[in-house]
């Protein structure tokens, strides 16, 4: 809260709490010391003003009370407001409860003496308890000023009582001194207060933050380990698999060479050497992860023509498209240019990672592969890949090119893979100067963006000039 609330809420529990006993009490006293001692009905005032002084200030304190005890319900656009009504109602409390010492200062002796000395009290009772506002002494002194001038000057005879007047209008103005020095202490231990109020809300707040930050960082790291845990398991059938074959036909060709029979042979070793591809393609998956973890990843740029990378990438996943009944299409967009410098062999990565997890997931239906221009210059080319497919969850979209996720975690899968392609290829991407992103829908397909630079970045001018020359040439 502000300023102007912790000053209501410091007036409340000192001026108007802690002190209530000792004011309202030295009222009291007052009031039975005139009714004792002052001939005549002057006591009768004197109660007035007291039992109104009273339902004031009671009533008063609740409704304040009711405000700051509810500082959620609020608005800090009305506490000035408060805080003016808060001073008013002691203007008038003060002035109420002095009237009476005022008029002691006509009353037969010892009135003069007892309204001196309760209008004395009464300055104290300012110098203590005035922490609203620097001017607030300023508002409440003058009925209390005249009262003590008045019985002073009553107190004694000709310039005795001039002089004793003199002293105490000197006894307020120090009254006005103290009061300063009063409010400037009760504001200063405002402001510490609510310093202190703010840094242990700031506190607070930072120990949500990194309390919040620190589960965050355990979610990551569980899954961090449940994805390492996915691949082991995953790496540990896929890397079986082949291997079971290699060793299970090395050892049948070894059967037909004791035996002779050297017909299958043929057939045998080139499983073993398919098996023995996959393996190794699966080994590079790992290596080239673990490569671009380390940074050590870097690009080769070499002219190429697009067509030909593209129509070669499709070429290769047919056979395996085919075998689920699914059709393969080109397209390339007639305004784009055919030569490009980037690097070849990346690329060609990139399109059969893609469009392999394509004809993995796509049976009965079509992939199709598009080539176009990208961007107001053509500074880039897109490679859309995209498929009829089972397509991905959209729960599963933001988490898909994380390293070892799989939309299908089960041990018993209908596809092989690491789970690691489309993480390889869009780091890859990232490092041909582009990006990959994906657009799915379960039961309707995925389409795959990968956009790459047309030049890469760090060619020189004369190599681009030159190689955008020989483009509009062949054109």
């Amino acid at each position: 809260m502000n300023h102007d609330y912790m000053t209501l809420v410091h007036c409340r529990d000192k001026a108007w709490g802690q002190h209530a006993v000792t004011r309202i009490g030295s009222i009291f006293v007052a009031t039975t010391a005139v009714g004792i001692s002052v001939p005549g009905p002057w006591w009768i005032f004197c109660v007035a003003a007291m039992t109104i002084g009273w339902a004031i200030e009671g009533t008063f304190y609740r409704w304040l009370s009711n405000k700051i005890d509810h500082p959620d319900d609020l608005d800090p656009r009305d506490l000035p407001a408060i805080k003016q009504l808060t001073i008013r109602a002691i203007i008038c409390l003060v002035a109420l409860y002095a009237c009476p010492f005022l008029a002691l200062a006509f009353a037969p002796d010892p009135g003069p003496s007892l309204g001196l000395i309760f209008a004395c009290g009464s300055l104290l009772v300012i110098c203590g308890q005035h922490v609203l506002d620097r001017n607030m002494v300023y508002k409440t002194l003058p009925v209390i000023t005249l009262a003590v001038v008045l019985c002073a000057v009553r107190l004694g005879d000709g310039w005795i009582g001039y002089l004793l007047g003199f002293l105490a209008f000197l006894l307020c103005v120090n009254t006005v001194v103290l009061t300063g020095a009063s409010v400037k202490s009760s504001e200063d231990l405002i402001e510490a207060q609510g310093q202190a109020l703010r840094l242990a809300n700031e506190l607070d707040e930072r120990v949500v933050q990194r309390t919040r930050e620190l589960e965050e960082a355990v979610k990551v790291a569980e899954e961090a380990n449940r994805a390492k845990s996915r691949f082991l398991a995953t790496m540990s059938h896929e890397l079986r698999t082949p291997l079971n074959a290699v060793i299970g036909y090395a050892e049948m060709v070894g059967e037909d060479v004791r035996s002779g029979d050297l017909g299958s042979t043929e057939a045998d070793l080139e499983k073993i050497r398919n098996a023995a591809r996959h393996l190794l393609g699966l080994i590079n998956e790992v290596l080239d992860i673990s490569k671009m973890e380390a940074n050590e990843q870097v690009c080769r740029p070499s002219q190429f023509d697009v067509r030909h990378i593209a129509q070669e990438a499709l070429d290769a996943i047919i056979p395996r498209a085919a075998a689920s009944h699914t059709k393969c299409k080109l397209e390339i967009a007639s305004d784009l240019e055919p030569l490009a410098y980037n690097d070849e062999g990346k690329l060609r990565q990139c399109l059969l990672n893609l469009l392999s997890n394509a004809a993995k997931f796509t049976t009965s239906g079509t992939i199709t592969l598009t080539c176009r221009a990208s961007g107001q210059k053509a500074e880039w080319i897109a490679f859309e890949v995209a498929d009829t497919g089972v397509g991905i969850k959209e729960e599963d979209l933001p988490r898909i090119f994380l390293p070892f996720f799989q939309s299908d975690t089960s041990f018993t899968r209908s596809v092989e893979g690491t789970g690691l392609g489309l993480a390889i290829s869009q780091k890859l991407a990232h490092l041909m100067g582009g990006d990959l992103i994906v657009a799915s829908r379960v039961g309707q397909g995925s389409t795959f963006t990968l956009t790459i630079a047309r030049f890469f970045e760090t060619t020189s001018e004369q190599e681009i000039s030159s190689l955008a020359g020989r483009t509009e040439d062949k054109a």
